[in-house]
């Protein structure tokens, strides 16, 4: 089964929470489980934490998520790490990580149990989408509380160079273009597709890692019946066949995100 939602369908369920220096991070659910509780404690890195996280059970297959954040300007989100192998990608605003500057489209990838940040958005504020193909609803596990909380697993955390995508840039384009965005041990692959208005492409073999994220950046795609615009988010399961993906009549851009294989 493919997820798939639009920036327009998930819209609903955008809430924000407050962090403890009073400013606002909003979240919008686009597919999956909720990944943390809705309370402002889940912001917060003097809370106990959340519920305690269960490994999945031999040959259970948990739904994968998605769901876009945006921080207001002052609203940080401590160093903190996650049960689960994550991507994210800035897709609004900019910011720093750690001391990584972040700016649109920027992609980086989180080990399960690899700590990250903290994340300090600009006056700009910061939006980014997180992407998991395994749910975790736990919530960020915030250093140094968590540390007790954290299992033995390799250190991994791989930050991409900004890739551009705008609407400009489509209606021009003759033909499909592929960009290699990131590459690293165990199938871990990004990569951008970009199509022309009607142009076609196949999405590599979703069982070359532990499935695929895809993010329309720019333009639209046709799925399912459907148009995917701008900010629309896809999973494709790793048992599944490649995906075709044809561009709108404004042409796309397309990010495609595979994470690695389990122990890759």
């Amino acid at each position: 089964m493919i997820f798939a939602r639009t920036a327009a369908d998930a819209a609903p369920s955008r809430f924000a929470r407050r962090t403890p220096e009073g400013a606002a991070i909003w979240r919008t659910d686009f597919f999956g489980p909720p990944p943390s509780p809705v309370d402002s404690g889940s912001v917060d890195p003097g809370s106990a934490g959340g519920p305690e996280f269960v490994e999945p059970k031999p040959g259970e297959i948990r739904p994968p998520q998605a769901f876009l954040v945006e921080q207001e300007p002052g609203a940080t989100v401590h160093a903190h790490f996650h049960y689960v192998d994550q991507f994210q990608v800035v897709v609004g605003g900019s910011g720093r990580i750690g001391k990584h500057v972040l700016t649109p489209i920027m992609v980086h990838f989180a080990g399960a149990n690899t700590p990250y940040g903290p994340i300090l958005p600009s006056d700009q504020g910061l939006s980014y989408f997180t992407l998991r193909a395994s749910a975790d609803t736990t919530g960020a596990q915030f250093m140094p509380a968590a540390r007790a909380r954290r299992r033995p697993a390799p250190w991994r955390y791989e930050l991409a160079p900004p890739v551009t995508s705008t609407e400009e840039a489509l209606s021009g384009r003759q033909k499909v273009e592929i960009e290699q965005v990131l590459s690293g041990d165990g199938g871990l692959t990004v990569l951008m597709f970009r199509l022309p208005p009607g142009g076609s492409v196949n999405t590599p073999p979703p069982s070359a890692g532990s499935g695929q994220s895809l993010l329309v950046t720019a333009g639209s795609i046709f799925h399912g019946g459907s148009v995917c615009g701008r900010l629309s988010a896809l999973f494709i399961p790793p048992d599944s066949p490649t995906l075709e993906l044809t561009a709108g009549t404004g042409g796309a851009d397309v990010l495609l995100l595979q994470f690695p294989k389990a122990g890759g």
